[in-house]
């Protein structure tokens, strides 16, 4: 397993019954890496807070919230692109035994998945007894990123129709064959 580019672990046993607060901010080197990673020009600016309590005497909640600074090239000049992203998500974990996975036994055509997209988030698995807000928070800001980030002024403009002298002068390369046609 390689590691992340921003780490901010939290064990289950440094969660107090009434939860604990941790507020953080993303040093440079970790900007540039996460820039990197999720394909943008740079990271300017990534802080936040982040509440995590317990869930169900195993499991862990994390409340968060963060803001970003960052630039992307314009999808049509290329030219960078500012942007400012503020998120808040609630993400839960459990030990992987309490999660209720599909059946790998199962062949994959006889596994039934239903999707409520008006539910709750279903956990994720505790990775080593706690949780990496670090990464939970670095995957929610590539979600937030525009995948389409373009200056307000920015304009494609189409080829014309016109037909340029160069492409008249050139013979058409199914001439010959036209004239193969003509004779049968």
């Amino acid at each position: 397993m390689t590691q992340p580019e921003f780490s901010l672990r939290i064990a289950f046993a440094e969660v107090p019954p009434s939860g604990k607060e941790l507020r953080f901010e993303v040093d440079e080197t970790s900007r540039r890496r996460l820039a990197e990673r999720m394909g943008i020009v740079e990271l300017r600016r990534f802080v936040g807070v982040a509440h995590v309590k317990p869930y169900r005497k195993e499991g862990l909640t994390l409340d968060c919230s963060f803001e970003a600074d960052v630039v992307q090239s314009c999808v049509v000049t290329l030219d960078p692109v500012e942007q400012h992203v503020g998120e808040t998500f609630r993400q839960r974990y459990l030990p992987e035994a309490q999660l209720n996975l599909p059946s790998s036994k199962a062949p994959e055509s006889q596994r039934e998945v239903a999707v409520d997209i008006e539910a709750e988030d279903a956990p994720e698995p505790l990775a080593s007894g706690g949780i990496d807000i670090g990464e939970a928070v670095a995957e929610r800001l590539a979600l937030a990123l525009d995948p389409y980030p373009r200056k307000p002024d920015a304009s494609f403009d189409t080829p014309s129709e016109e037909v340029d002298d160069a492409s008249e002068s050139r013979p058409n390369p199914f001439a010959a064959l036209e004239k193969l046609k003509k004779n049968y």
